[in-house]
């Protein structure tokens, strides 16, 4: 995939504030625009920056995963992608993000590590659906 690169990291956190008091102090960042999601949660940018690096979830201490959520990469070719997560079997879930022309595709690598792959681009609900379960069950 071309223009591939690291978009952001996902943190889950009980310490809201302190977080971003943490963020800022030692690298600068602010919250900045965050679109409105199922999740309460901060966005971070470098101060120069057009797009946040780091991205906050409220959550309770203790929650399964632990508190990194995912990261994601930045890439290009969303019906391409999406045909090979189907040709693989793969669970993936796809969606557009509002508000913006992003489309994000969520899946997991096979150490059960959560991939988020962010597209600029948009596409029909029926083009980018999945027909296995996602997320996929564990099994023993």
């Amino acid at each position: 995939m071309q223009g591939l690169r690291l978009d952001h990291a996902t943190i889950r956190t009980a310490k809201m504030e302190e977080t971003v008091a943490f963020f800022a102090r030692f690298l600068s960042m602010k919250p900045g625009w965050r679109p409105p999601l199922r999740s309460d949660g901060t966005w971070l940018y470098a101060e120069d920056g057009d797009y946040p690096i780091i991205h906050l979830i409220e959550a309770p201490p203790g929650q399964a995963g632990g508190m990194f959520d995912h990261f994601a990469l930045r890439g290009s070719g969303l019906l391409e992608y999406v045909r090979k997560l189907r040709n693989a079997c793969q669970s993936f879930e796809a969606k557009a993000l509002p508000d913006t022309p992003f489309t994000q595709v969520h899946h997991y690598d096979p150490n059960g590590v959560k991939i988020e792959v962010i597209f600029e681009e948009t596409a029909q609900p029926h083009l980018i659906a999945c027909s296995v379960a996602y997320p996929p069950t564990a099994t023993a």
